[in-house]
């Protein structure tokens, strides 16, 4: 029985990937997703509502006791991509340990899918979060933010511009830490999509996260590749050299030879081989839990002596 079970999964991680590679990718990932899901441990509540628009929804994966919260953006080139299609990476944390919360967010074509419009929705997104997630058996107090190509563009855009946690009452210091994985942080829109997500050209300076960067922003991993054909090494490199220069605990992971998608799918295990961009994150976002809990006992440590 269990090798008729591997054998299936292995049959339908294949025809995954031949849709996958077709340009089929709604029904690539869904069959992705439904192997994982035939032998994941991990469970969900869906369609929790985070404001009052019809797209403005999200799905928690708790755990058994209270964990750290990982808010997981998906990518898509800001118009594909719903939340259900990326549960090959909540499955991946929630392994590691995370109550994981996937958002979905405004998308091209609807004609106000225009920047900021998805970074409002990510910000309002968190808020939920903030006030929401001890219900879930998250950690409020250790929220961790990660996100994939545009995703990553929202996740860094929240950490650096203040002005949308701001908006929902939070501040860049509800995040414990965020990651970029491939993200686009600073690019001059030349696709018809991003030229109508973004334009007109003098709002161009307005999406660049480049611009906002002051020092105030969370612990922050940027993950890349040097394989990646879609966005350019510049980003990671650009953003680094800013956080830096402003005294943010910032690090950077470099993969050598994984596709701009292959570093979304080696989050989870089944795709990782030998490297696990999960894992890398993992490490990164446990540390500053420790750093967190310890803070807080060296508090109390210093109360009681005086």
């Amino acid at each position: 029985m269990k090798n008729l079970l591997i054998t299936l999964l292995v049959i339908g991680l294949l025809v995954a990937g031949f849709f996958w590679f077709i340009g089929d990718r709604d029904r690539g990932m869904w069959l992705m997703n439904t192997a994982i899901g035939s032998v994941s441990s991990a469970t969900s509540v869906t369609n929790l509502t985070y404001g009052d628009k019809q797209w403005q929804k999200l799905d928690v994966y708790p755990q058994k006791s209270t964990s750290p919260v990982l808010v997981f953006i998906h990518g898509g080139s800001w118009r594909h991509g719903r939340k259900d299609q990326y549960f090959f990476a909540a499955d991946a944390f929630s392994r590691l340990g995370y109550t994981v919360v996937l958002p979905d967010y405004i998308k091209h074509p609807d004609q106000n899918a225009r920047f900021p419009a998805f970074i409002e929705d990510g910000a309002q997104a968190l808020a939920w979060v903030k006030h929401n997630i001890a219900d879930y058996n998250g950690d409020p107090n250790n929220i961790f933010v990660a996100g994939h190509s545009a995703g990553a563009h929202t996740a860094l855009m929240l950490a650096t511009d203040a002005q949308y946690l701001n908006a929902v009452g939070l501040t860049e210091r509800d995040l414990r830490g965020v990651a970029g994985i491939a993200g686009p942080y600073s690019f001059t829109p030349d696709w018809y999509v991003t030229k109508e997500v973004f334009g007109p050209p003098d709002r161009y300076p307005l999406m660049d996260v480049f611009n906002y960067v002051d020092g105030e922003e969370p612990s922050t991993l940027l993950l890349h590749s040097k394989a990646d054909t879609q966005v350019g090494q510049y980003n990671q490199e650009g953003l680094a050299e800013r956080l830096q220069a402003n005294g943010v605990d910032v690090e950077t992971v470099l993969y050598e030879q994984f596709s701009h998608i292959d570093i979304l799918l080696k989050l989870h295990p089944w795709f990782a081989g030998e490297t696990t961009v999960a894992q890398d994150i993992d490490h990164f976002f446990k540390a500053r839990v420790e750093t967190h809990n310890n803070s807080a006992a060296n508090q109390v440590s210093v109360a009681n002596s005086h």
